[in-house]
């Protein structure tokens, strides 16, 4: 979350959407009750009623009070590189850093799309788009001509899958796994992203 809060009223509200984040990532969305937060958060339940309706209303604000895009979103746009490949594999990078050592993250992400269904997707979308086609219009600039055409929402798309991919199978092949599993894996997920896993006909008849 960012600012901190100045009155007693927002002092409270912060310590329910702490405590709610917190019981939501241990136990999940349906495992959780507004009486268990009222009693995490230190107050009465009629008092944790006086600031939200209802459990999804708690639980909407804690997505979007913790989702990481406060933070992804600037660093996306700050990315830099002389080249479409430079500046992708900056954006990742930065993206990689804004995250990591968010493991709620996941959580509460996997909460919204399967315990809820991803009702709160178009709020994300509207949020994540036009930072997106951005990013595809400076890729065009970047190298003109070097781009396939490819419908931009579909780059975008793309990449958002490269990375909730990466962080996903981060969390599958965390211990269980070799280390090859994860040495540059960025770099690569990247370098698949763009050139795929097929040698280019030229080398392939050279070879």
């Amino acid at each position: 979350m960012s600012s901190e809060p100045s009155s007693r009223g927002e002092q409270t509200r912060s310590a329910i959407l702490q405590a709610a984040h917190d019981l939501f990532v241990e136990q999940g969305y349906h495992g959780t009750s507004m009486r268990q937060i009222a009693s995490r958060a230190k107050i009465a339940l009629g008092g944790l009623y006086n600031h939200f309706p209802s459990k999804e209303a708690v639980f909407e604000e804690v997505f979007f009070a913790y989702h990481p895009y406060h933070e992804v979103l600037p660093y996306i746009q700050q990315a830099q590189g002389s080249t479409v490949e430079e500046l992708i594999q900056d954006a990742a990078s930065r993206m990689v850093k804004a995250v990591r050592g968010r493991p709620d993250f996941l959580n509460l992400m996997f909460i919204e799309m399967v315990e809820l269904k991803s009702v709160h997707a178009q709020k994300l979308i509207n949020t994540f788009y036009p930072i997106g086609l951005e990013i595809v219009g400076r890729l065009m600039q970047t190298e003109p001509g070097q781009l396939r055409p490819i419908p931009p929402p579909m780059v975008v798309r793309s990449f958002l899958g490269l990375f909730f991919a990466y962080f996903l199978t981060e969390i599958i092949f965390a211990t269980a796994a070799p280390p090859e599993f994860r040495q540059d894996a960025m770099e690569h997920f990247v370098d698949i992203y763009l050139h795929g896993i097929l040698k280019p006909p030229t080398e392939i008849t050279g070879s």
